[in-house]
């Protein structure tokens, strides 16, 4: 029998009771419903993808639902406690990053982030694209950075829908287009101000294999030294710089592994920065139909391990003890045959 290789999942989010509560009364971007979401659900979703273990996390639009500055401070925590008290039920299923405030609260993201990572003992912390209008390059950013950085996190970038973007048709909802590009955005912005380069302690992780990050890397890298040299300053990364700082992100596969995007990340991207991702539950059907895809895509055994599990265990330290049990089930399906 062939062994099958477990995976580790990066990008899998949760919806708590009460977090669905508060977003069934507020607007959210055209294109997103709201999936019906339990921790059954989660471990039934994983056991038929073969999934040992998700690091969950919110998705977009995050905390910042409850409104006013204390609310989605309480918000946060009581979702962080949630992720936490899940982690440790299930600590083989289960770890999470870490939900924070709009980065726009400095202080209250500050306290939050040292609470996740030192007290609840979070994987990580989860990060939109843009915070009031600004990507994560903003120098109004840089405090947190340096918190992130010193403290080694490893980052989960998440897009958001821009409150800049105009609604133009029904047929172009913002995550079908938008969100690509956002993570783009975000991704080129830390890059181009220097942040990447600055803070070389934060592993970041871009979502849905790095938006439109792959196909545009080369552009970037040879039109920003013209476009934007009246910009760069002592921080800017220029020339082939920019490039490294690119593929130096992590990129995780959800929605993101067909053979098109596949052919063109694996070319430019190092083999260690490429993580398995679902979307699950906003992606049923479509994560199965992109798991189907990144299984029947041709590659090595090698390399298969090491996006489905390997790089994974080496970003997340608390996995690495069930390392020899993520390698296969190739045993337990002999012992049950």
């Amino acid at each position: 029998m062939s062994a099958i290789v477990r995976k580790i999942d990066v990008h899998h989010h949760i919806i708590p009771d009460f977090y669905q509560d508060i977003l069934a009364g507020v607007k959210i971007p055209v294109g997103i419903s709201l999936p019906m979401w339990s921790p059954e659900a989660s471990l039934a979703l994983m056991d038929e993808l073969h999934i040992e273990t998700s690091i969950i996390s919110l998705s977009a639009p995050g905390a910042v639902i409850a409104g006013h500055r204390n609310g989605v401070r309480e918000l946060v925590r009581k979702c962080n406690d949630y992720a936490a008290a899940l982690r440790d039920a299930h600590p083989d299923r289960f770890g999470f990053f870490a939900a924070l405030p709009g980065l726009m609260d400095q202080e209250g993201a500050i306290v939050e982030l040292k609470h996740a990572l030192e007290t609840l003992k979070a994987d990580g912390v989860t990060l939109f694209t843009s915070y009031g209008g600004k990507y994560l390059g903003a120098k109004e950013f840089e405090t947190i950075w340096c918190e992130l950085d010193r403290l080694h996190t490893v980052v989960h970038i998440h897009p958001i829908h821009s409150a800049e973007a105009p609604f133009t048709t029904p047929f172009l909802p913002q995550p079908l287009i938008d969100y690509p590009h956002e993570t783009a955005r975000t991704a080129s912005d830390l890059v181009l101000s220097g942040r990447k380069r600055q803070f070389p302690h934060c592993r970041v992780i871009l979502s849905h294999a790095g938006g439109t990050m792959p196909y545009l890397a080369e552009r970037l890298t040879v039109l920003a030294n013209g476009m934007c040299s009246g910009l760069l300053d002592d921080n800017s990364s220029r020339g082939g710089q920019i490039m490294e700082d690119l593929r130096s992100f992590y990129f995780d596969l959800a929605l993101g592994s067909s053979a098109n995007v596949l052919d063109s990340l694996l070319k430019w991207a190092p083999s260690d920065h490429i993580l398995y991702g679902s979307d699950f539950p906003y992606a049923v059907d479509e994560a199965k139909h992109f798991d189907g895809a990144l299984t029947d895509y041709a590659m090595d055994d090698r390399l298969r391990e090491l996006c489905y599990n390997g790089n994974a265990l080496r970003l997340f330290s608390r996995l690495r003890v069930s390392e020899p049990e993520l390698r296969s089930t190739e045993q337990q399906g002999l012992d049950t045959a």
